[in-house]
């Protein structure tokens, strides 16, 4: 699969992740909810995670592409300290001797960049440029996939940090539905962050 599949699969499931969410939020003649709201937030919070599946399973894939020595879309290719035999024996690499890579944290994602590919390589240089997003998505995935009173006080102190409000009972549809006050009364925090995502996306795509 090359870099160009690799992002065009993911904004493909983007789009059907926001599709989904569009559905969620139908109305009906009289300008009423045609879902309860804890349909429409069961909704959100998974195109949400499918969101961040797409991303995690692009990083991968940018990863192993490069790592097998293809060229970015631009026809770039990124100095490499391995030499995998296959698509396979690269993800062995990857994984080493553990379960699997994290690739929801970022700082594994620049260390594992660093020691596989030159230093200062284009995937270090995208994710180091939006270090506190990543996390702050992190955040929002761990409080989507399981809500405990750990990851419920993250994602508080979060709302706290990008809506300037303290609600203890903040929840992931809240947050991410909520409009960016650091973009405009017309954007979405999602929106927000996934405009992010296809920059980095598209930047290591393209090499």
């Amino acid at each position: 699969m090359s870099l160009l599949d690799c992002l065009n699969n993911y904004r493909n499931s983007i789009a059907e992740a926001n599709s989904f969410l569009a559905m969620a939020f139908q109305k009906d003649s009289t300008g009423s909810y045609l879902l309860q709201a804890n349909q429409r937030n069961f909704i959100t919070d998974s195109s949400f995670l499918k969101m961040f599946i797409a991303w995690e399973t692009f990083i991968e894939s940018a990863f192993l592409n490069y790592m097998l020595g293809e060229l970015s879309i631009n026809g770039n290719s990124i100095i490499r300290y391995v030499q995998p035999l296959d698509y396979a024996h690269a993800n062995k690499i990857l994984i080493g001797t553990q379960k699997y890579v994290d690739w929801s944290n970022p700082e594994i994602i620049k260390r594992l960049s660093n020691l596989y590919f030159k230093p200062s390589n284009i995937i270090d240089t995208y994710i180091s440029s939006a270090m506190t997003d990543l996390f702050d998505l992190k955040t929002i995935r761990n409080a989507a996939a399981h809500l405990t009173s750990t990851t419920q006080t993250q994602i508080v102190s979060l709302g706290n940090r990008l809506l300037n409000i303290n609600n203890p009972t903040l929840t992931v549809s809240d947050l991410i539905l909520s409009f960016d006050p650091m973009v405009s009364t017309s954007v979405t925090v999602l929106t927000s962050y996934l405009t992010k995502l296809d920059i980095l996306a598209e930047g290591i795509a393209n090499g």
